[in-house]
């Protein structure tokens, strides 16, 4: 481990982060590595998870475990928390970053079996994932859930009801789990994401990049980097005060009534 990461904000910690083998969950996996934490990044992908593992491994010098679940099985999530409790049995962050997109259907097209489906990651993994930390962090009377949510959940997008839904429950989710976990130390914040840059923005048509920076107060999307910070800050003793809250950083787009085109 770097001389940096053994002194950093998470030096001797233990964060599970889930969907992070690529875009914004790699970032924040990254982040935590960086910050000295022992690192389990989860991924569905048992090549993805080794490769990006092994990367993060070889760059900082930290502990980083690959932890291969998809988070629509119950008995996947199961192993990984099997997993957790053999390396040690200790966690004190978990990110539930992992996330399905669902693209695809519009409100009236969207068939029951698909619906299930986004609610399965989304908000099922969600939900199991934070059971599986939770009963690790009651024993330790300790620890931090940083779940990931949407600007969706209050402002909606069209032809994407089953992702709308699905980040609409789990700001509630977080509502409730910080409510009963409080008393045994546990603390549980939402993020809430906006626009974020990933590899898909490199293939946008043409002005529709732009169009959605005109949408932000900022004028520009978050970076997966600039999320991370986010999230270790909900995560680390600098917000021990704070619990069932929600962090926006969507660049203002939620603040506002209209876009400013729409003022004029």
């Amino acid at each position: 481990m770097s001389a940096a990461a053994s002194n950093g904000r998470f030096a001797g910690r233990t964060a599970l982060v889930t969907g992070a083998t690529r875009h914004t969950g790699l970032a924040i996996a990254e982040a935590f590595v960086r910050e000295g934490a022992r690192v389990f990044l989860n991924g569905r992908n048992p090549d993805a998870v080794a490769r990006e593992a092994a990367r993060l491994r070889q760059q900082y010098g930290g502990e980083v475990i690959g932890a291969v679940a998809d988070l629509s099985r119950q008995e996947d999530i199961d192993a990984m928390f099997a997993l957790v409790e053999s390396q040690g049995g200790r966690l004190d962050v978990l990110v539930n970053n992992a996330v399905d997109q669902a693209l695809g259907y519009s409100f009236i097209e969207t068939p029951r079996d698909w619906l299930e489906a986004v609610f399965s990651v989304n908000v099922f993994g969600t939900f199991a994932c934070s059971q599986g930390a939770a009963r690790i962090m009651l024993r330790q009377g300790s620890g931090a859930i940083v779940n990931l949510g949407s600007n969706t959940a209050v402002r909606a997008l069209r032809n994407r009801s089953a992702y709308v839904a699905s980040k609409g429950a789990i700001e509630a989710l977080t509502r409730a789990m910080a409510v009963e976990l409080a008393p045994s130390g546990i603390r549980v914040n939402l993020l809430v994401a906006g626009y974020i840059r990933t590899t898909r923005w490199d293939h946008l048509a043409p002005g529709v990049a732009e169009r959605r920076r005109a949408n932000m107060p900022c004028g520009l999307e978050a970076t997966g980097a600039e999320i991370a910070e986010s999230v270790l800050f909900l995560a680390s003793d600098a917000a021990r005060p704070i619990n069932g809250a929600s962090l926006i950083a969507d660049g203002g787009a939620t603040a506002q009534l209209y876009p400013a085109d729409a003022d004029k």
